[in-house]
């Protein structure tokens, strides 16, 4: 049995992002941005289907409260360093 995929729901195990999407969601974030950070594995987790890249929306919110800093003294992610 099959089951069928649901792009946006109001859980978000079940709500998936495009990386368009997401870059428009994260300000200052380009869709490259998002490219890079696939390659060397710095942003959130994805799946991919072919060609397909899309983001669960529960791993976006996971990766984004690991980035949570308490002073300009914690240490940067490194895609997030110059």
């Amino acid at each position: 049995m099959v089951t069928i995929m649901q792009v946006h729901s109001d859980d978000p195990e079940h709500t998936f992002l495009t990386p368009q999407e997401l870059a428009d969601a994260l300000p200052g974030i380009p869709l490259s941005r998002l490219g890079s950070w696939r390659r060397t594995g710095d942003g959130p987790k994805y799946l991919k289907f072919g060609r397909t890249v899309v983001y669960k929306l529960s791993d976006v919110n996971a990766w984004m409260e690991a980035q949570t800093h308490r002073s300009t003294g914690d240490t940067l992610p490194r895609g997030f360093r110059r």
